[in-house]
């Protein structure tokens, strides 16, 4: 039983013990009874809230200004840099992860180089008239509550990737072939919101628009008696690149987006398409959760989250009226895996989409 359950179990005594000696209880102390149980039996919208986070140190790298700009006033730096602490979290946490060490000087052999790890990530071969840039952006893997902000513990995923395309990627058979690279290897234990998380350095030696990609372990829900898997994506364009933002990465669960997931400002309209085993599914539960980082209250657990349902081609849309990182997720019914008990338990699946949205304020600053 929830300590809030238990709380309201505890008032209901305390209302059973006032009721005069010998009396029967009375027909409205019953249907009192009845609703607290049906009350403990449900859960609160919000407690289902529990997501894996996949967010990028900031939404977006565009490329250096052609001409020089005056910096702004010292108070203004420090604003930005406020708000980007408290809207991006991974941004806030992750400046300590092991930045890529210097390539030596061409013709220069590095004496302590040495030879990869199996499985460590490899840096994309880069095809003839490719611009070469030394970007790098700070990845942060963890699962939260996003209306609570809270942290929760999570093992290391079992994927992790990332696809790039531009302008020049190929197509086979209409399908463009995006590059792949494995960032598993890459991936460091860190502690986010008190709690052990993942994150990750990657390097961007291209333009492009980069597709980060997870598949989490699934792990086992006691709450609710059923195991949870997530498979998560987040998009990156660098430099202006945004071919391919709509394309499906061939998840076995996704959320393909409609609306462009990026260049977004409150109040934004976001549709999208929920993809199993790369057909559309109709009539399933889709949620919006936006990481409640300034402590907001809500005044139901209704308007913790947003939820709608597919229509019959799969398809959603809703209107995203803050600023933030907004998790778009789906759910859908996996394989049965083993429980704790021996007995066969259901799989929920999730598939997770993270985009960020502006602030009207802030879109008036960058212009």
């Amino acid at each position: 039983m929830s300590r809030a359950c238990f709380s309201r179990f505890r008032l209901f005594l305390g209302h059973i013990a006032h009721e005069p000696a010998g009396r029967t209880p009375t027909r409205q102390t019953g249907a009192a009874a009845l609703l607290l149980a049906l009350c403990c039996l449900l859960p609160a919208p919000g407690v289902r809230a529990q997501v894996t986070l996949l967010v990028p140190s900031q939404p977006g790298i565009e490329a250096p200004a052609r001409t020089e700009r005056p910096d702004p006033p010292a108070k203004t730096r420090e604003e930005q840099k406020k708000q980007a602490s408290e809207q991006n979290p991974a941004r806030a946490v992750l400046p300590t992860l092991a930045r890529p060490a210097t390539p030596p000087a061409p013709g220069v052999i590095d004496k302590n180089a040495t030879s990869p790890a199996p499985g460590a990530a490899q840096q994309p071969a880069k095809r003839p008239g490719q611009p070469a840039i030394a970007e790098e952006v700070d990845v942060l893997i963890t699962m939260m509550r996003p209306f609570q902000h809270q942290g929760l513990g999570m093992d290391m995923p079992q994927l992790f990737s990332v696809l790039r395309y531009d302008d020049a990627t190929p197509a086979k058979d209409g399908v463009l072939q995006p590059e792949r690279r494995d960032l598993l290897g890459d991936v460091e234990e860190i502690r986010y919101l008190d709690q052990k998380a993942w994150g990750a350095n990657v390097a961007l030696t291209s333009p492009g628009l980069y597709q980060f990609i997870i598949e989490a372990r699934p792990w086992w829900d006691a709450a609710r008696d059923r195991f949870v898997q997530h498979y998560v994506k987040t998009t990156l364009p660098v430099y202006g690149v945004e071919r391919g933002w709509h394309l499906p990465v061939g998840q076995h669960f996704e959320i393909q987006p409609f609306t462009r997931p990026f260049g977004l400002t409150a109040p934004a309209l976001f549709s999208g398409r929920a993809l199993l085993n790369g057909q559309p599914l109709p009539g399933t539960s889709v949620r919006m959760a936006r990481i409640n980082t300034d402590k907001s209250n809500a005044p139901t657990p209704w308007h913790e989250q947003l939820e709608a349902r597919t229509d019959s081609a799969g398809q959603f849309s809703f209107v995203l009226n803050q600023a933030g990182w907004w998790c778009c997720m789906a759910v859908a019914p996996g394989d049965p895996l083993r429980g704790p008990d021996g007995q066969a338990k259901p799989l929920e699946l999730g598939a997770l989409f993270w985009l960020y949205v502006d602030s009207p304020a802030a879109e008036t600053g960058k212009r």
